[in-house]
């Protein structure tokens, strides 16, 4: 009888069970009623102990495939997905298990040398095993239950890691373990080589479907205007087509963490594909083999070790990965400085989107006024990058890094309805007389920008739609500029000039040479001299990012344009859009003037124009009193400054 207790706590089949329910007199003599409670009470811990060898055998990585055949037959809601994670936990389970099997082993040798061994010792040494059995089977339930896959199972047992049961806590360590072999067998795959090996998609980091990355890959090439080979767009396609699954993450792990693993891995595939190498550019060796060099057997080592570990530390797992992104930072940096030349592409950035040469694109200006103030057509882009052409070389002498690295196209509005009418003719729909600049050339032209790689770390998309806002507002600012300039040129060759027209437009310049002034010194010049700094005295790839997101965000915000919506989310913006708006009917109205002997009808809209820019300049200045008190609210206190530094305009309005 008690070989067959062994027997079944080792987990053979045997017919105990149906001796103990059968009724037969005769057995009933053998077996007294407490002998009968007492070998049920085994017999159930053997019935624990059997579910978990039953989970170990369905998924354990030498018997799933004899087991794939049934499973294929189980309801649904039985079966589970098949992963390397879970054949690691089952064997961990199996490690978890061998002191209970030794347990068994030691019962049997006490009963071989005591045949009279009683069932209550045998209860007694079993019955410790029974909180563990009870902590697996409720993780197998939860597994089941919940489909738990890949690195959800890590979670699930950190859940359970919590317990004063010394016996459970070091099975469960064993079993953690044995996941976290797997887990950083594939971390060291993707932090040193940039590649996954992930058949069954467990690990946190997955790759995002290949539509989603054409999709991303195609306005990458939209906006850079690159022209970059197959290499470079397969490059750009693995580097960006990862991602993070926030519900695969063990809590463990922060989602920072995570990123930093994630932004390591993107840059060893970005490296591993260096277009260079393929157009035959001479990179240096390290480039060429490894971005690691010398150190990477130092961190496979340094990986490794923490494998080998049998506790998960954090600590140090933290430490190591902070330690690889410093490194890949550092690269990076290398390269994006040294060999990008990432200040000379900065100051390309700020001489032309920016509008730095103000030399440049004021010759510009001049020879596409005619093309851009009308509705854009099929050959307008190829008129305006003439003329771009035309303007460097009479500026720079030829600068081929400009005519290479920037390019212009001004896309055809969307169609409508609506008759577009152009400016230069009568009447203008009411919805136009809104903001027809946006149907013009000035509302839709777009600078591209070919991005040196690998900048397009720094200038991606998004980064690049930015700077074209800001662009087409400081191009307006600067257009506007040059025209009540040229208006005061055609002024000093009459000799009678009406004093109200020649005061209007003192006025209107006042403003625009102060805005101008505020634009390029107070906001983009300072902006740019900050981040400027800040590059130069760090050797931190990341902190180039933070730095050039600072100033970007700074810049955007400081000129008004920050937010989808402007003219709903920045009162001051749709302010000065109406301040650019009025400067164009006056300076459109003064065109067509007698200046020296105004009619009636002229008069009165000379009066019109006035009262509008006092109205304009009550509001401005209200609003930036209003709100420069805020905490955010000092780049208006500066404008403000500007503006009425003299209090003319406050005077003004007060009396």
């Amino acid at each position: 009888m008690l070989h067959e207790i062994l027997a079944a706590l080792w987990g053979c089949p045997t017919s105990i069970l149906e001796i103990l329910d059968s009724d037969d007199p005769e057995i009933a003599k053998f077996l007294h009623p407490g002998e009968r409670i007492l070998i049920k009470k085994i017999l159930n811990v053997a019935d624990e102990c059997n579910a978990i060898r039953t989970f170990i055998k369905t998924y354990n990585a030498n018997t799933y495939a004899e087991c794939t055949s049934v499973l294929y037959h189980c309801p649904e809601s039985d079966c589970l997905r098949q992963g390397l994670y879970l054949q690691s936990l089952c064997d961990g389970m199996e490690e978890a298990l061998k002191p209970f099997m030794d347990e068994i082993i030691d019962l049997e040798r006490v009963i071989l040398s005591d045949g009279h061994t009683p069932m209550t010792l045998v209860l007694c040494r079993i019955q410790r095993h029974v909180c563990l059995f009870s902590v697996l089977n409720a993780i197998i339930r939860e597994i089941r239950t919940q489909k738990l896959h890949g690195c959800k199972l890590l979670q699930c047992l950190h859940q359970y890691m919590h317990t004063g049961v010394s016996e459970v806590k070091i099975a469960l360590e064993k079993m953690v373990h044995c996941c976290h072999v797997m887990f950083y067998k594939q971390l060291t795959s993707w932090l040193l080589y940039g590649h996954l090996e992930d058949t069954y998609k467990e690990f946190f980091i997955q790759k995002v479907s290949d539509t989603a990355t054409s999709s991303l890959y195609s306005v990458v090439t939209d906006n850079t205007g690159s022209s970059h080979d197959k290499s470079s767009r397969r490059t750009d396609n693995d580097m960006w087509s990862y991602d993070i699954l926030i519900d695969m993450l063990p809590s463990y792990i922060t989602p920072s963490l995570a990123t930093k693993i994630l932004t390591i891995g993107q840059t060893i595939i970005m490296f591993t594909n260096d277009p260079r190498q393929a157009k035959g550019f001479l990179v240096n060796a390290m480039a060429k083999n490894s971005i690691w060099g010398e150190k990477e057997y130092k961190y496979f080592q340094k990986l490794r070790n923490l494998q080998k570990k049998p506790i998960f530390s954090i600590v140090e797992f933290e430490r190591t990965i902070d330690e690889l992104k410093n490194c890949v930072t550092e690269h990076l940096w290398y390269v994006a400085v040294e060999e990008a030349q990432l200040m000379q592409q900065l100051k390309l950035i700020k001489d032309f989107y920016l509008i730095g040469r103000g030399d440049l694109f004021l010759e510009f200006i001049r020879l596409t006024s005619h093309i851009l103030n009308k509705t854009p057509i099929s050959h307008t882009s190829r008129d305006v990058n003439l003329a771009f052409q035309m303007a460097l070389r009479k500026m720079q002498n030829n600068d081929e890094s400009a005519l290479d690295s920037f390019n212009f196209n001004v896309p055809l509005p969307e169609t409508s309805n609506e008759p577009v009418v152009d400016q230069e003719n009568a009447e203008f729909s009411e919805k136009e007389r809104e903001d027809p600049t946006d149907k013009r050339g000035w509302g839709l032209i777009v600078l591209k920008y070919k991005v040196v790689w690998p900048l397009h770390l720094l200038f991606n998309p998004k980064v690049l739609d930015d700077y074209n806002i800001l662009f087409r507002f400081l191009l307006r600012v600067k257009k506007t500029q040059i025209n009540l300039w040229n208006l005061w040129t055609e002024y000093t060759r009459t000799k009678n000039v009406e004093i109200e027209v020649i005061q209007l437009r003192n006025n209107l310049i006042f403003v625009l040479d102060n805005l101008q002034y505020y634009l390029q010194v107070d906001v983009l010049e300072s902006q740019y001299t900050i981040m400027e700094n800040t590059m130069k005295n760090t050797r931190n790839f990341e902190d180039i990012q933070k730095a050039h997101s600072v100033f970007l965000a700074n810049v955007m915000s400081q000129t008004f344009l920050a937010g989808s919506n402007t003219e709903k989310k920045n009162p001051v913006n749709k302010l000065i859009k109406l301040l650019l708006r009025l400067c164009d009917d006056f300076i459109f109205q003064a065109s067509m003037w007698k200046i020296g002997s105004l009619l009636l009808p002229e008069l009165e809209e000379l009066k019109t124009l006035s009262s509008t820019l006092d109205n304009l300049m009550d509001w401005l200045t209200k609003t930036l009193n209003r709100v420069r008190s805020q905490p955010s609210g000092e780049h208006l206190a500066q404008l403000l400054l500007r503006l009425d530094f003299n209090r003319w305009f406050s005077r003004k309005i007060n009396s």
